[in-house]
């Protein structure tokens, strides 16, 4: 039974996501029972069966769930199966093709975090989507990834991202600025304020809370 974050792969990550969208404002005993079968590799049925007290244990090691996941600091590599995954660290290096799929699957709301981190988590001497199989490498993060690592990446780029984001913004700024002002460039101006503001006031990192209250 997988009994904590660290060993929690991003695939069963996913799904416990699910389950909590899908149960948490129905039925509390249906969503600890799919809690359970995602833990634990077995069906509901199963899990019914089981005695009373075998049954209050396995509950008892779900209990990390109401935790808060750790991320873990970026490594230099990552394998995962036969793949040597390096990730991408410098936004500025990222293609166009690579920051769009990144914008397109950070609007969905649950299940796309292994396509996320597919984004930029590249195999050495490959291009992105390029000579591999890219849904091969999806796979292999939704069943080897721990979870930890994976915030641990999404964290360091969207703080990156957000910080390049800024820097176009105070660019933007400083160009706008040299040019003579006009009810539209005066409005653009006070909006990539606002947006570099609030850009500014989070911290950069990505938002760890737990699966459960």
């Amino acid at each position: 039974m997988t009994d904590s974050y660290e060993t929690l792969s991003v695939g069963k990550y996913e799904k416990l996501l699910q389950a909590r969208a899908d149960y948490e404002q129905k039925d509390v005993n249906a969503l600890n029972l799919a809690i359970l079968a995602i833990l634990t590799d077995r069906s509901e049925e199963e899990l019914l069966d089981l005695k009373l007290p075998e049954f209050r244990a396995l509950t008892d090691r779900a209990g990390f769930l109401r935790t808060a996941p750790r991320p873990e600091p970026v490594a230099r590599r990552y394998r995962l199966k036969e793949y040597d995954l390096r990730p991408v660290t410098d936004v500025r290096r990222m293609t166009a093709a690579q920051y769009i799929d990144f914008q397109t699957f950070a609007r969905e709301e649950t299940g796309c975090t292994a396509e996320l981190l597919s984004c930029f988590l590249i195999p050495r001497g490959r291009r992105y989507n390029d000579g591999y199989d890219i849904r091969e490498v999806q796979a292999a993060i939704r069943e080897s990834l721990p979870i930890t690592r994976g915030l641990g990446l999404l964290a360091f780029f969207l703080k990156k991202s957000r910080q390049s984001t800024i820097s176009t913004l105070r660019s933007s700024i400083r160009t706008m600025k040299r040019t003579k002002p006009t009810p539209q460039t005066l409005k653009a101006m006070s909006m990539a304020e606002l947006s570099m503001a609030l850009l500014k006031s989070g911290d950069g990192s990505l938002m760890s809370m737990p699966l459960l209250s």
